[in-house]
C-alpha cells in the first residue's frame, strides 16, 4: 500500500488505526498497522524517514527515522529513532522486548533510541526489561500501548515522545 499522499486529519488517522486494530486476517492486520504508522509519520514535521525493515545479522526493526528537532533535551541527545510496530492481540512478553532491546543495543554507537508501538499491552516483565536496559545499558526505549495510540494521534509524535521521556526521567 502506498502512502495516501496528502495531509490527513486526526479523524482519518484514527480511522486507519481502527481499521488496523479490527482487521481479522493476521497478515493484513500487520500491513494495515504499518500503513497507519507510515501515514501518521508522514504528517509529522521534523522526522525524516530513513529506512524500513532494517535487517542485521541478529534481526530486523520495522522503521528507522532521523529527527531534525533540537528544542528538547531528548532531541539534542538522540537524533535517530528505531521503531517496532506490533498489531497483536496478546500481551508483549519480556522475550519480545529483550529482542528489540538487543537490536537497539547493537545500534547504540549512534545517538539512538527505540519506540515500541503495540496495539495490545506490555507484560510487567516487559516493563522490567525496559527499565533494566535503561539502568544497565543507558538505553531509552519508549513503549506506546494500544490504549495510548489515540493519544499519540492527538498530540503528534514529537509532543507525545517528549512527554513520555519526561515521565520516564521523573520516575528514574
Amino acid at each position: 500500500m502506498n502512502l495516501i499522499g496528502r495531509k490527513l486529519s486526526k479523524l482519518e488517522l484514527k480511522e486507519l488505526l481502527e481499521d488496523a486494530i479490527t482487521e481479522k486476517n493476521g497478515v493484513k492486520k500487520g500491513k494495515k498497522f504499518e500503513y497507519f504508522f507510515e501515514n501518521f509519520m508522514a504528517q509529522q514535521d521534523g522526522f525524516v524517514y530513513v529506512s524500513k525493515h532494517c535487517r542485521s545479522n541478529i534481526g530486523e526493526i520495522d522503521y528507522f527515522y532521523r529527527c531534525e528537532h533540537a528544542d528538547h533535551p531528548l532531541w539534542k541527545k538522540y537524533q535517530y529513532i528505531f521503531i517496532e510496530c506490533k498489531n497483536w492481540g496478546d500481551k508483549i512478553s519480556s522475550q519480545e522486548l529483550n529482542h528489540f532491546i538487543t537490536l537497539i543495543r547493537a545500534k547504540a554507537f549512534l545517538s539512538c533510541f527505540g519506540v515500541y508501538l503495540t496495539t495490545s499491552s506490555l507484560s510487567s516483565k516487559a516493563y522490567t526489561a525496559i527499565r533494566d536496559a535503561r539502568v544497565k545499558d543507558k538505553l531509552l526505549i519508549i513503549p506506546i500501548e494500544g490504549k495510548e495510540l489515540f493519544n499519540l494521534i492527538e498530540k503528534g509524535f514529537k509532543v507525545y515522545i517528549q512527554e513520555a521521556c519526561d515521565k520516564i526521567l521523573a520516575k528514574a
